[in-house]
């Protein structure tokens, strides 16, 4: 290919690969200098694009703005510190206590005193999980057509649906929807992609295990809530039995929460259980967050303002004559109790305001999945997830694997680019010619320091009038309706 044949093709190309960069996806993802041959497959996708042949958003006259529904979840992936790490199998050391003392009490004066019990420690670990998501392939020349004049180009989406979502928010990954993206094909593409890992990780967050690694590294899980938040914790030099670090875990054994005052009670035990484990051990201020799915929420504060009011005062002695006296509960006083509960997206528990998250990634059973689920009711899992202690001190957080340490940084060459928020997510590209891929990965590794300070709630069973939409392909109330192209240009020529 002659020079300037080359030069023409970069200086077409240049307002695609500023707008790249405005971004903040990476450098010059296209490499065009270096690209690697035959690595792509060669088979370009024909339809998902916005303008030109077969473009979705073509039909001349359309207004402007568009709004969508795609459901996002607000998820606890928004809310944990995140940091990075080039440690690949980290350990944690906890002090579980000292042993009793050794010997008897004395006797004389000159006696031997019994001998203090030794300290004692339980040492933890995490692993990284690695999860890999990649754009279409893409012919180069596709990028940027236009059907003709009429093909509309002054559109604006409204919203996103991953607006707050942590680790995705910023740099590389852009959680919020680029300016571009119903105008820039790879725009588009990238946060396709973006969504994708979103959906893929904030799920992972609570099932993630890896015990579900594949044989050959290519796919590897996190340790979710569902692992950290558990009994069964062991020493990870020995192998020995770490009790003392073990998660409190109550079975609700699928009983409505609308049937008795029994829920609530067991959510009032279940934190003093764990505010007194802190108290004793002298970590206070302790934030915990109790995370469920939104159904679960509002279905919980219907009932929780009369049976927190109630519970176990609902008969009064009369100490003056022996009887008991009904206690009265002003209805107004509990609705204005339970709105504000939810407007504010908490619990009352003996007299604290403990938040509440609302995360739809906790999985969620119904009578066609669990047979111990009643028809048209649904069950899941309440967690009580320490985040920080002594005031401030983070113990569950978010690492990922450093793509920016300078190791790595030395060996990347042409045809990858580093993510841009703080080397989270790494970049690569295919090409066989004029087709292109990309591919990004992210190791992360979900950390709890504290999981005796956890609890979880199993099995609770709610049965709302009308469930709630579900964001994930697969789930049952999730609806993915529309169309991926449109007919293109059917017009009479003199050469047909």
């Amino acid at each position: 290919m002659s020079t300037d044949v080359l030069e023409q093709l970069a200086t077409a190309l240049t307002p695609i690969l500023e707008q790249q960069k405005a971004r903040q996806y990476g450098v010059n993802p296209f490499n065009l200098g270096s690209g690697q041959k035959h690595d792509a497959t060669g088979n370009p996708i024909t339809v998902g694009f916005n303008h030109g042949p077969g473009g979705i958003l073509t039909f001349p006259g359309v207004d402007p703005t568009l709004f969508h529904t795609m459901y996002g979840n607000a998820s606890i992936l928004g809310m944990l510190p995140t940091m990075p790490s080039v440690y690949t199998n980290p350990t944690y050391m906890t002090l579980t206590g000292v042993g009793d003392d050794e010997g008897n009490e004395k006797d004389e004066v000159c006696d031997n005193a019994p001998v203090a019990g030794l300290l004692a420690g339980c040492m933890l670990t995490s692993v990284f999980g690695r999860y890999e998501r990649a754009t279409p392939e893409l012919e180069l020349n596709r990028l940027g057509q236009r059907n003709d004049r009429a093909d509309p180009l002054d559109l604006t989406l409204v919203g996103s649906p991953i607006a707050s979502s942590g680790i995705f928010n910023t740099g590389a990954q852009g959680a919020q929807a680029p300016a571009d993206v119903l105008v820039n094909e790879v725009s588009r593409k990238f946060w396709e992609r973006n969504i994708s890992l979103w959906r893929l990780m904030s799920r992972q967050l609570w099932i993630g295990n890896p015990a579900n690694n594949s044989a050959g590294g290519g796919y590897k899980e996190m340790t979710g809530f569902s692992v950290l938040v558990n009994t069964g914790h062991v020493d990870a030099e020995t192998g020995a039995a770490c009790r003392n670090l073990d998660s409190l875990i109550v079975n609700a054994n699928y009983q409505r929460i609308d049937a008795s005052d029994g829920l609530v009670a067991m959510v009032t035990s279940v934190y003093h259980n764990l505010y007194r484990k802190a108290e004793l051990s002298g970590i206070l201020p302790v934030r915990w967050v109790i995370a469920m799915r939104s159904q679960l929420f509002y279905e919980l504060t219907n009932i929780w303002p009369c049976s927190y009011l109630s519970f176990r005062c609902s008969t009064v002695l009369d100490i003056t004559g022996g009887n008991h006296m009904r206690g009265n509960i002003d209805a107004q006083d509990a609705i204005r109790f339970r709105d504000e509960m939810r407007a504010g997206k908490y619990l009352l528990i003996d007299g604290q305001r403990v938040e509440v998250v609302l995360d739809e990634g906790i999985p969620e059973s119904s009578n066609t999945t669990n047979s111990s689920v009643t028809s048209g009711c649904f069950s899941s899992d309440i967690y009580f997830i320490p985040m920080s202690v002594t005031g401030g001190r983070a113990v569950t957080f978010l690492e990922y694997f450093d793509y920016g340490n300078p190791s790595l940084m030395s060996a990347l060459g042409d045809g990858m680019t580093i993510g841009r928020r703080e080397g989270a997510f790494l970049t690569t590209m295919r090409q066989t010619n004029w087709c292109l891929v990309w591919q990004t990965k992210v190791e992360p590794r979900l950390v709890m320091r504290t999981p005796w300070l956890a609890a979880r709630i199993q099995n609770v069973m709610y049965c709302p009038a009308i469930h709630d939409p579900d964001p994930f392909p697969g789930d049952p109330y999730f609806v993915n309706d529309g169309r991926t192209s449109r007919a293109g240009p059917s017009l009479y020529s003199h050469w047909a």
